[in-house]
């Protein structure tokens, strides 16, 4: 199995400016030598250990480059709510200059100093050798402080592995997407009685006849299109977009629903469709346990026609996504007509 953004991010430490300005602080000072060390050997060797330190801790930009480059769309989409993309490549540019130049100075204040005619003049040609070098980090300050908020944001990133088998439940605020989830698997997405309880993607796994299926539960969204979204709805639709799979989608036709059935379809038709692009839409009625009879009927017929109107919408029929049997008999008929038997 391909490694993934998360746990490959777990791996790689930015180090701040400050960081690395102790840490060669530290190492020159014990690269002092005693009296009778020669200055220009002692010299020499704090340059080299200044080049060391400072090319081995910003090493990491090799790792992160790796990730970012691989990384997969979805991913991408929800660092992209959080980071500017031009920011982040110009960040990873600033390191990696300053990586190159560290070695063509190094190679030039060492011949400086060993052409050095006095004393005096090795000093001088040391301190600028050092100051020179280090301002190319001093300018990377603000990227090095962007790179590391990035690695921590992707660390935290659910861990989804694109190649398995997905279902992605989405619908409304408050329609029943986390509460099927833990009915499913052993994610425990927060569920609550107010609207967009769900902020982040979460992730479970269900198992049947031997076959793992990944179930994504994404915030709620509402009727708009995506430039109009909020950072909570533009996460899932990261999902519907970008994740591959089939989408399961929850009508709500209880009294306390957050959108009327109206809405809702809407919703469907005109985001959910065109973000999920080629992939098959299921359609549960959630909440026939408590949701009156006229508004069960009106929420299938509403499912009914967006079926009839869109050959990738399937209906399925009424669900209780907080009862275990409703919701594995659902999620079974998905995998069966999804994925095969």
């Amino acid at each position: 199995m391909e490694k993934l953004p998360p746990e490959v991010a777990k791996g790689i430490h930015v180090p701040s400016y400050n960081e690395l300005l102790e840490r060669v602080g530290r190492r020159l000072t014990e690269r002092k030598g005693g009296k009778k060390a020669k200055a220009l050997d002692r010299e020499l060797a704090r340059l080299q250990a200044m080049r060391d330190i400072l090319i081995s801790r910003t090493d990491f930009i090799r790792d992160l480059v790796r990730l970012l480059d691989s990384m997969h769309p979805f991913y991408w989409s929800l660092v992209e709510i959080e980071f500017n993309r031009d920011d982040v490549r110009k960040a990873v540019s600033c390191v990696s200059k300053a990586r190159k130049m560290t070695d063509r100075m190094y190679e030039k204040y060492r011949i400086l100093m060993l052409a050095s005619e006095s004393p005096k003049e090795l000093a001088s040609v040391a301190r600028e050798a050092r100051g020179r070098i280090l301002s190319l980090y001093k300018r990377c300050s603000k990227g090095l402080e962007l790179l590391r908020q990035l690695v921590v944001f992707i660390q935290k990133l659910p861990g989804i592995d694109a190649s398995m088998p997905t279902v992605i439940v989405a619908g409304p605020p408050s329609s029943g997407k986390s509460t099927f989830v833990r009915s499913v698997s052993r994610a425990r997405p927060k569920v609550a009685e107010y609207p967009f309880t769900t902020k982040e993607i979460h992730v479970g796994h269900f198992s049947e006849g031997g076959r793992t299926v990944q179930v994504i539960d994404t915030p709620g969204i509402l009727d708009r299109d995506i430039d109009s979204m909020n950072e909570i709805e533009r996460k899932a639709a990261a999902a519907l977009s970008h994740l591959p799979g089939a989408v399961l989608f929850l009508l709500d036709p209880s009294t306390s629903a957050y959108m009327s059935l109206e809405r809702q379809a809407r919703l469907l038709a005109g985001t959910v469709i065109p973000l999920v692009k080629d992939k098959t839409v299921y359609v549960a009625v959630n909440k026939a346990d408590i949701s009156p009879k006229k508004s069960l009927e009106k929420a299938a017929e509403a499912a009914r026609r967006l079926e009839a109107e869109n050959d990738r919408v399937i209906y399925i029929g009424f669900m209780v996504a907080a009862s275990k049997e409703s919701a594995v008999k659902v999620l079974s008929q998905i995998i069966k007509s999804e994925f095969g038997s």
